[in-house]
């Protein structure tokens, strides 16, 4: 036994010279049997146990080079370590000197603490990357019967993130090291991190001049984030849930007195420098991305050839440099020389493609991409063909990498003037297609990674031999936790994971493992548990994996109906194209909302909408306000489900339970606030096609209907944002409900008063009331002609 009656049963042994991690693991064994039981194991040295292990049990922590009695239990070949893969470990039960004991350890550091977290797991935990589920408190604990030897079908095991939305922004130091703290136990071992230019993340100057932020990004923000269609991001403008906020800012704690961008970059690179080390207690690598395309505005300006003629693109927040430009190699190299002193600790840098795909139009920079293409061309086009969504324009798909790739591999000669050591590798959202020539231009020891998406790139599923037949180069494949065109309803893409041969294709090709891109934690949990066990079970199925979980995580009786509720709710994933239909997107408010902006630039707006655009958003309300009913129907069903299973759900559950019912009936509300939006527009619309015809009477009774429609989605906006504000508990739901204030409530409202506007035109009464429009859509640079 490991605990009887509630009193320590067995003793923690360690090796007499045993590290800092090791000592960090007995710790955790200690500290979770004690949650468990109420009984305190004693830690104790491998040469105390004569005295203190006697008729206990022993869960020997180690392996033979760190355990002294685990070494010589290998000698006696009760264990066996040899060719165990790194980070691999075992859980073996043996006996020693008569009395039970377990082997806990690892082929090293890594895999002795994975060992541990894996027991405690067979004892009842469930590690999320969120929380700890709790098994059932009980007094008794017996020593599992255990011959495992267990190593990781990936070496790298981790996720991604991307700072440039307010549910990561937001995350405080003890929030990242909680993140981190949860990998570790998940047996995850890499972080990615990517920023966009516009924040603090990095200091870097040209020609004396530093790189400005303030322009696309926010103070308030801690200018972590852009300012198009995001609101002032100050709590004291939202309408909705501002008790769940302890500061004044949509900002970590870090940054909530910035005043200037000095301030914020100190700041940021301080937290940020904080999250590297500790990451390396807990055994996970770092690896920092950053566009070398892209530049703040304020050092562009010295560039020769640029894309467009702009100050920023308003989203990510910079402009786009030429390859034939020596200005953009010379800031690229000082921005280099920054990224290596500023962050010595990571393990390596990656080099990123921009998201979308910049052309240069001045005639050096054609003459260059006509020259490039020939090399280009036949190999990128071959596989880009299963590149079905995005960027459609073949030619400008190869003129833009041939620019971006010129930009990298002048980027990487910089890298071996300066440091010539530091890891440097290339990096994409969804552009698996240029790989195989990239392999055949790039030096071997520079990594590849790619993120990956049938809801988004490739509709016909992930083309996994993209990424293979490199040899020893290594690729990362990088999976979405969550879309970023739907982020305030939970997501479930297990089912696409495997549809994608997310494991078994990866092991096919090479692929030496993968990170999950976290845009939201809470509410994905299933998303990052599947792939951090099917890094170590590659061939684990959605099915076996979700009776796995619901069972562990709500008890054998609960499981049933559990199960039900998530294998409904992936169905509805996948009814709404992985992607939710852009209900609630990352870079600016829904359509619905959006629309009124176009509008209220069409001069005289009384007559009617008559401006471009108007045609094919009705038909896109027509679309989804046909679509969502069925998609809320699906929720309603999830949701029974989990009211039933709620009946006979483990104790331990009963929070997670009840936060999964408040999130999917806050995602069905909004869903009918968008159908209610677009069945008003629809209704608006008519009244105006009646007045065209000549019916005065049904226009005045369309026009009138409408505005009640719109008044009345307003209010449905209102009581979704109070239900979602029931449950908050992780900063990710912080940024939703902060984004729901701004996207649905000020968005609605701001619909609302326009259109009551127009319709106290046609009732003869004021109709000029000014329409706060600003706290929404603030005026920004437009973007102008030019190939981006």
């Amino acid at each position: 036994m490991i605990a009887s009656n509630g009193r320590p049963t067995s003793v923690i042994v360690l090796g007499d010279s045993a590290g800092p991690l090791d000592r960090f693991v007995a710790g955790e064994l200690q500290r979770y049997v004690e949650i468990l039981s109420g009984a305190k194991l004693e830690i104790v040295s491998s040469h105390e146990i004569s005295g203190k292990a006697k008729g206990k049990s022993i869960l020997l922590v180690g392996n033979p080079k760190s355990n002294e009695l685990v070494r010589q239990a290998a000698n006696r070949r009760q264990v066996n370590f040899e060719r165990l893969k790194p980070e691999g470990y075992i859980l073996r039960r043996i006996s020693i000197e008569g009395q039970p004991a377990l082997v806990v350890g690892g082929n090293d550091e890594a895999g002795t603490m994975y060992a541990a977290y894996d027991l405690l797991e067979r004892l009842g935990f469930v590690f999320l990357l969120t929380k700890d589920i709790l098994p059932e408190k009980r007094a008794d604990v017996a020593m599992p019967s255990l011959d495992e030897r267990v190593e990781p079908a990936f070496r790298r095991r981790g996720i991604h993130v991307d700072n440039c939305y307010p549910n990561q922004t937001m995350w405080s130091l003890e929030d990242w090291k909680r993140t981190l703290d949860q990998m570790a136990k998940m047996r995850m071992n890499y972080l990615q991190v990517f920023w966009f230019p516009n924040t603090p993340w990095l200091t870097y100057e040209y020609r004396g001049e530093k790189n400005f932020l303030g322009d696309a990004s926010v103070k308030e923000s801690g200018y972590m984030l852009w300012r198009r269609q995001a609101g002032s991001f100050l709590v004291k403008d939202m309408t909705v849930g501002r008790e769940h906020f302890k500061y004044s800012r949509i900002a970590p704690p870090e940054l909530q007195e910035v005043e200037t961008p000095g301030q914020a970059s100190q700041k940021a690179q301080e937290l940020l420098r904080a999250v590297i080390t500790y990451a390396r207690t807990r055994k996970i690598n770092t690896w920092l991305a950053i566009d070398p395309v892209s530049v703040p505005p304020n050092l562009g300006r010295f560039a020769r050839n640029r894309t467009g003629d702009l100050p920023f693109q308003p989203v990510l927040g910079g402009v786009y440099m030429c390859p034939a430009d020596p200005v953009a190699h010379e800031i690229n190299e000082s921005r280099l020389k920054s990224l290596f002193a500023t962050y010595p600790e990571v393990e390596g840098y990656f080099l990123w493609f921009p998201e979308v795909f910049p052309v240069c139009d001045d005639d050096t920079s054609r003459a260059y991409t006509l020259q490039e293409r020939p090399k280009f061309f036949a190999d990128e086009t071959l596989h880009w063909k299963a590149y079905a969504r995005y960027e459609r324009n073949e030619d400008r798909v190869v003129d833009s990498d041939v620019g971006s790739v010129e930009l990298m591999r002048s980027a990487l000669e910089a890298r071996d003037r300066i440091n010539p050591k530091a890891k440097v590798g290339i990096g994409a959202f969804g552009r698996g297609f240029v790989y195989p020539l990239l392999d055949k231009m790039f030096p071997k020891d520079v990594p590849f990674t790619d993120m990956v998406s049938r809801g988004v790139w490739t509709p016909m599923g992930v083309p996994n031999g993209d990424y293979g037949g490199m040899g020893e180069r290594e690729r990362t494949l990088i999976t979405r936790s969550d879309d970023d065109g739907s982020m305030l309803g939970m997501q479930f893409s297990v089912n696409m994971y495997y549809k994608d041969r997310t494991f078994e294709g990866a092991l096919e090709n090479g692929v030496a493992g993968h990170t999950t891109q976290v845009n939201r934690a809470r509410g994905m949990e299933h998303n990052e548990k599947f792939m951090a066990e099917g890094a170590w079970k590659p061939h684990l199925t959605p099915d076996e994996f979700y009776r796995n979980y619901v069972g562990r995580i709500f008890g054998q009786a609960a499981a049933a109906e559990a199960l039900k509720a998530y294998q409904t709710l992936e169905e509805n994933e996948e009814y709404l194209g992985w992607t939710g239909r852009g209900n609630f997107p990352c870079c600016g408010v829904p359509r619905e909302i959006r629309i009124i902006q176009s509008y209220s630039e069409q001069g005289n707006p009384y007559d009617g909408p008559t401006f471009s655009g108007w045609a094919d958003f009705l038909d896109r309300a027509r679309d989804e306000s046909l679509y969502y009913p069925h998609s809320v129907g699906l929720l309603r069903q999830a949701l029974a489900h989990f009211e039933r299973a709620g009946k006979q759900a483990a104790p331990g559950s009963k929070s997670e339970l009840a936060y999964l019912r408040n999130k999917t009936e806050a995602y069905a509300m909004h869903l009918n606030t968008l159908v209610q939006l677009e069945k008003a527009y629809l209704e608006f619309d008519a009244a105006f096609r009646a007045r065209k015809a000549g019916n005065s009477a049904e226009f005045m009774q369309r026009l009138d209907h409408s505005l009640e429609m719109f008044r009345e989605a307003h209010r449905m906006s209102v009581a979704m944002a109070t239900k979602f504000s029931e449950i908050v508990d992780d900063p990710s739901d912080l940024g939703v409900l902060y984004r729901i204030n701004v996207y649905m409530i000020d968005g609605t409202d701001i619909v609302l008063q326009f259109m009551q506007n127009i319709d106290a035109f046609h009732h003869g009464q004021p109709y000029l009331k000014p329409v706060p429009l600003e706290r929404i859509f603030v005026p920004l640079p437009r973007i102008q002609p030019g190939r981006l």
